[in-house]
């Protein structure tokens, strides 16, 4: 195979950062092969990307040195608008990649300099959105009105139209659906397989890159220190953990029952048939212990302008002490709901109450006391200069004394991660750190309910696990939490209960246990945690349902040897 890639002892430092962001990186990318980069937030993994695209050093001010060959070009003497025409990429934040007011001129935006016919276009716009899963009745919505799900799956799409020879896709399953996530990871193995597209792929979910990479590089402080084939990098549990990354649960199982090494689910189902005996059962406390109803929403209804339908007689109650995850496809109304409770949108119909008083009752510093709400998209709140300033000014705003300020703020840095950045601009964060800026902002007003909209998205597996232990905990101050995700296996394993919204309606609501082996959560775009499907294969009693993989692991009775 001929190299796509080739990075040689690369090393990037931004301006106004002491430490670089890339440390001396050597890593090469075959032609045609998948190659996913893996490794803990603010590992460089995005500034590694960008580099393969000439943008680092071409447009962004900073310290480079080494050198990256992309195709033979020379990525610090050919410019950025060359090497584009040969590598596509899917950025972390789909907005910042929208121009256009359609989906359809979205997509023949970025196939217009390929000067293709009109037939081609046709062609590749419905190509390209059957790849990721939409319907051509998208092609005249609004890229902006569209659900975070949806807007990534388009922009996947615009790139995949050019066919191009690299695509670099940062993080593009974040936002999807379990069903979503598959079906984008089928996508780019058939574009790997049918146009020999070479693949970057950066992804925290460590189940589906055992499934779909050619090969596996895991960074941790800007090194590159762990790589090869799946089989090899996820048996090494102890260097994954410590760069931030979760093995698959199936890894991990064989691991602590001393079985050989697994690490793709099928594989498992095989080796696991053949040295299990039986299963014990588990004595589990489900019942939580909540207190007064704070939020009751009845019969909501919502519909935004242009007509679409996000609310169809919703109605859901929310308890003190209680974990409520709200699950379900892309485009369900979520988010709508979401915004309902805390009084950002206002209900066509039906009713909602906040500590027993109707929303409309409340002004919206009060309301916003009481209910704080974290949005999907960081940059939709953040707006002030620095980091310290970002978290301090709600409480500013509440006037409360300087003293107690700087405690708060600096409580909440810790806590998020954020310590060492309280005088960056938030401009310059990545993703990951913006989400938990927005996260700290509001967490540190105190309020009553917090609602939290896709809090783990390019978080690694570390920061998620210790961010539900944080909201866990939360509850059991007398607070309720509400979390939108997509994370199934994490809000299973913390939340006492999944409720799955779907068309519009609250259409489940019951512990996960209860709620993932009902017969309808394939229908319902819920993927079991791995641990689960492997016990549910195996022939498991489905009354048992193991969330964990220290409880599949109690559970089972191996044959004797």
């Amino acid at each position: 195979m001929s190299k796509a890639v080739v990075v040689k002892d690369v090393w990037w430092k931004y301006v106004g950062r002491e430490d670089y962001a890339l440390k001396g990186i050597e890593l090469e990318i075959e032609k045609g092969e998948l190659l996913a980069v893996m490794g803990h937030s603010g590992s460089g993994k995005t500034s590694l990307a960008l580099t393969l695209t000439g943008i680092i050093p071409q447009r962004i001010p900073g310290e480079f040195k080494g050198a990256v060959e992309v195709f033979g070009m020379d990525t610090l003497s050919v410019d950025v608008t060359d090497i584009a025409k040969r590598v596509a990429v899917v950025f972390e934040d789909p907005e910042i990649q929208f121009v256009m007011s359609t989906v359809e001129d979205e997509i023949v935006i970025s196939l217009e300099p390929l000067k293709l016919s009109r037939e081609e276009i046709r062609e590749r716009l419905e190509w390209s959105l059957e790849l990721v899963g939409l319907p051509t009745s998208f092609l005249r919505r609004a890229p902006l009105q569209l659900s975070g799900g949806e807007k990534q799956r388009v922009a996947i799409a615009a790139a995949v139209a050019r066919r191009p020879d690299l695509i670099i896709l940062d993080e593009p399953t974040s936002d999807l659906d379990p069903v979503g996530k598959e079906e984008v990871m089928s996508a780019l193995k058939r574009l790997r397989d049918e146009l020999d597209t070479t693949i970057l792929l950066i992804e925290h979910e460590s189940e589906h890159v055992a499934e779909f990479a050619d090969r596996v590089a895991v960074l941790k402080e800007g090194r590159v220190v762990l790589e090869g084939d799946p089989a090899f990098v996820f048996t090494q549990t102890q260097v994954l953990r410590s760069s931030g990354v979760s093995p698959p649960e199936v890894s991990e199982l064989s691991s602590a029952l001393g079985l050989p090494p697994l690490y793709r689910f099928e594989d498992a189902v095989e080796a696991f048939m053949r040295v299990v005996k039986e299963f014990k059962a588990l004595d589990i406390d489900e019942e939580p212990h909540v207190g007064d109803t704070l939020i009751e929403c009845k019969n909501v209804e919502f519909t935004y302008p242009g007509g679409v339908k996000a609310l169809r007689e919703a109605s859901i109650s929310v308890r003190e002490g209680e974990l409520i995850a709200l699950v379900g496809p892309n485009g369900g109304g979520k988010t709508t709901l979401a915004k309902i409770m805390c009084g950002l949108l206002r209900p066509d119909r039906g009713e909602v109450r906040v500590l027993g008083r109707r929303v409309e009752d409340y002004d919206r510093l009060t309301l916003s006391s009481l209910v704080g709400y974290v949005y999907q998209n960081p940059d939709h709140q953040i707006f002030n200069k620095t980091v310290y300033e970002e978290i301090a000014f709600g409480l500013k705003l509440r006037k409360l004394p300087d003293d107690e300020i700087d405690r708060k703020v600096l409580h909440a840095l810790e806590l998020f991660g954020l310590r060492g950045l309280e005088r960056e601009h938030p401009f310059f964060l990545s993703k990951g750190e913006k989400r938990r800026l927005a996260l700290a902002s509001v967490y540190v007003l105190d309020p009553k309910v917090l609602i939290v909209d896709e809090p783990t998205t390019g978080q690694d597996m570390g920061f998620n696990e210790l961010l539900f232990k944080t909201l866990r905990d939360l509850t059991r101050e007398g607070r309720a939490v509400i979390v939108i995700t997509h994370s199934i296996p994490l809000a299973s394993r913390y939340s006492d209960r999944l409720a799955v919204v779907k068309g519009g309606r609250v259409i489940a609501n019951d512990s996960p246990r209860r709620v993932l082996v009902s017969p309808e959560a394939d229908e319902w775009r819920l993927t079991k945690p791995q641990v689960l499907r492997l016990a549910l294969r195996l022939g498991l009693n489905s009354g048992l349902t193991p969330l964990s993989v220290k409880e599949l692991e109690k559970m089972i009775v191996l044959v004797a040897s």
